[in-house]
């Protein structure tokens, strides 16, 4: 698929026009931190795949409504066994994110007036309140170190990204930009993506947690981004262009490229764990349907492969953390299942089967 915007900013956030050149500058320190790091994040995913294969991959974790309120379940990729309710509390609990070294399962819990960022192992033992705020917690993300999360927090006063250790004993306000999203962290654990949907700051930013840097990487109504595993490309969704498509950012020079290009919106974005694959959901086919296409360099884009073929909504793609599978959630039987296929979207196999909604897929 052709590129339709190459879009660069300078890092004192000035617009020009740039066609795949090279331009000689004095590195930022965002660039020098991310060029020592190149090596190391070119090493994740064989790194993570030989764990994988060495311990047994790790079991999905999803959101469930089957017992009358909303529990964190998990279930074994291969379909053995049965489901597990890991979090068995009156209280919702929703949005799980599995942490990088497969032992941990971030997630909310309770209301908008008293909400809980909290995580238990993915056994379901030792349960620790990390945040709790008088606001709406949203995206808790974690680190590529599984020691620290990243979320937004919604307040009265304003929205605003925090940093928490997984410990809940420390806590710490990353921007006084007032950020509506927090991506995720960038492979090496030195920058953190987030967005500003609406007003004059709109856009993305990246920041560094551990220090001072703070970047503004776009201007336009952009959201949704998820830095790749190999630290090349931050892949984002923007309405710039009227409806929801998805573009993928350089986030070292700021170059732009638009990927998709449709009537149609696009959302649900994954990278694969090589980063050279990226998942989204788009309803260019009438329902929500989930595609593949691989993403080269400067961002350029070839290969789109749709995976699913059904008239119902297939959405929430998720990658198994070797890369080979996928778990994705369908509304086959007119409620939310979990399924897994194979990264083609051959081999399709249904996971869990009631008449409950089963969302929110982490791998």
């Amino acid at each position: 698929m052709r590129a339709d915007s190459h879009v660069k900013y300078s890092l004192q956030n000035q617009q020009s026009v740039q066609y795949f050149s090279k331009t000689t500058q004095v590195l930022s320190p965002m660039a020098r931190s991310l060029q020592r790091s190149l090596g190391l994040a070119a090493l994740l995913p064989f790194l993570v795949f030989a764990l994988a294969c060495r311990s047994g991959a790790p079991p999905i974790v999803f959101t469930s409504d089957r017992d009358g309120n909303l529990e964190i379940y998990s279930v074994r990729a291969d379909g053995r066994g049965e489901e597990q309710n890991l979090t068995k509390s009156p209280r919702d609990e929703f949005s799980p994110s599995l942490s990088p070294n497969g032992r941990y399962v971030a997630f909310l819990a309770g209301g908008s007036d008293d909400m809980k960022l909290e995580v238990l192992q993915i056994s379901g033992d030792d349960r620790t309140q990390v945040f709790s705020g008088s606001g709406e917690i949203t995206h808790p993300k974690w680190g590529p170190d599984s020691e620290r999360l990243s979320f937004a927090l919604a307040q009265e006063s304003g929205n605003a990204v925090y940093v928490s250790d997984s410990e809940g004993e420390e806590s710490m306000l990353l921007s006084k930009v007032a950020a509506d999203e927090v991506g995720g962290w960038s492979p090496e654990g030195n920058f953190i993506v987030f967005s500003v949907r609406d007003g004059a700051e709109q856009g993305l930013y990246v920041r560094n947690p551990d220090g001072v840097n703070e970047f503004r990487r776009t201007q336009s109504t952009d959201y949704g981004a998820k830095w790749s595993p190999d630290s090349r490309y931050i892949a984002f969704l923007s309405t710039r262009d009227g409806n929801s498509e998805v573009y993928v950012i350089d986030p070292e020079e700021g170059e732009e490229v638009r990927v998709t290009n449709s009537e149609a919106p696009e959302y649900d974005l994954s990278w694969s764990p090589n980063g050279k694959r990226l998942l989204f959901v788009t309803e260019r086919d009438g329902n929500a349907e989930i595609y593949s296409i691989e993403i080269k360099d400067k961002g350029m884009s070839d290969n789109l492969t749709r995976l699913t073929h059904n008239e119902v909504r297939d959405e929430q793609p998720t990658w198994s953390p070797n890369g080979r599978r996928i778990a994705f959630v369908s509304y086959l039987d007119g409620d939310a299942e979990i399924f897994v296929m194979e990264s083609d979207g051959q081999d399709q196999q249904r996971l869990t089967n009631n008449e409950s909604e089963d969302t929110e897929p982490s791998w």
